[in-house]
């Protein structure tokens, strides 16, 4: 008998645990991303991770950033840029945008070059502004 309570006690615990794992996990968000901008001329990459719905990653305007992208509606050539009255220089210092993952749990694959980072910042706002 000693044994079979022992045995009910300690299954409960670890029922008990996993229950408590399972609620105490963070909820993925549907919009995950990955945003990566490479230069052109020299190869070097930035990136950050974008998650919202909860909002969260590395970006460092995430909540602006879900925002934009809900507008568009997930579609990264619908982005609204920055300032409108931005006079970009005309220096061809290519840079490639690309964006991988989920929004809204459904895939999202983009890549698109623009010929500087000031481009890029007018056609896309605060997306790319990492």
């Amino acid at each position: 008998m000693k044994s079979t309570h022992a045995l009910a006690v300690a299954t409960a615990t670890v029922a008990g645990l996993g229950l408590a794992s399972a609620a105490d996990a963070a909820p993925t968000p549907p919009t995950r991303i990955f945003l990566t901008i490479t230069s052109g001329a020299t190869g070097d990459v930035k990136e950050v991770y974008l998650g919202c719905g909860p909002t969260g990653g590395n970006h460092p305007q995430a909540e602006v950033a879900c925002t934009a992208l809900d507008d568009a509606g997930g579609d990264f050539d619908r982005l609204k840029g920055g300032d409108a009255d931005v006079m970009c220089p005309m220096v061809y210092e290519p840079v490639v945008a690309e964006a991988q993952g989920t929004f809204d749990n459904v895939p999202v694959g983009w890549k698109k070059t623009f010929g500087n980072t000031c481009e890029l910042n007018a056609k896309t706002g605060t997306v790319f502004a990492f």
